[in-house]
């Protein structure tokens, strides 16, 4: 890698149902751990978990 090439990590936090199991990924929010209660179900209403928080590199 470049001296010119740098990237930048960007932290999402995966949340996951404990009724229907749907998966969301959305961006960090600070607070955020894994298995802490997340945001209502998009789908079903029902309490989140969430389950992983990792980053992904993006070349700027």
């Amino acid at each position: 890698m470049s001296s010119e090439e740098k990237e930048k990590p960007i932290v999402y936090t995966v949340e996951e149902c404990q009724q229907c199991g749907l998966k969301t990924k959305r961006t960090f929010k600070l607070g955020d751990f894994v298995f802490k209660v997340g945001d209502l179900c998009s789908k079903c209403k029902a309490s989140t978990l969430i389950t992983m928080i990792y980053a992904e590199y993006i070349k700027v």
